[in-house]
């Protein structure tokens, strides 16, 4: 029993250290998250209700929360499954929004073709 006491108050310890850590880096980051959380509200403005409706819906469908993802090596960023040919031209045309067949999310070309 002792042992165990002394685990977990090792642990607590940790853990407060960890907090500690956290805080500080999420007091670092703050400015820059409502900067950018500011101009994603100004550019929603601009944007078609229906497509911001879609986005965010797409964000909250997925597992990792992303919506635009990079076809990289001739496939998509988020299911990594194969992008035919002609749909990879038709992205990198960037004539309209293309989405991926099978898990949905916009597919955007990666810059470093």
């Amino acid at each position: 029993m002792n042992e165990a006491q002394e685990k977990l108050d090792h642990r607590k310890q940790d853990l407060q250290v960890k907090q500690k850590e956290l805080d500080e880096i999420v007091g670092e980051t703050q400015k820059d998250e409502e900067a950018l959380i500011s101009k994603s509200e100004a550019a929603k403005k601009l944007i078609d209700n229906r497509l911001v409706f879609a986005y965010n819906r797409l964000r909250d469908n997925a597992k990792n929360g992303l919506a635009v993802v990079m076809v990289s090596r001739d496939a998509c960023g988020g299911c990594f499954n194969k992008i035919p040919p002609q749909r990879k031209l038709d992205i990198v045309a960037r004539k309209k929004v293309i989405v991926c067949e099978h898990c949905g999310r916009i597919l955007v070309n990666s810059d470093e073709e």
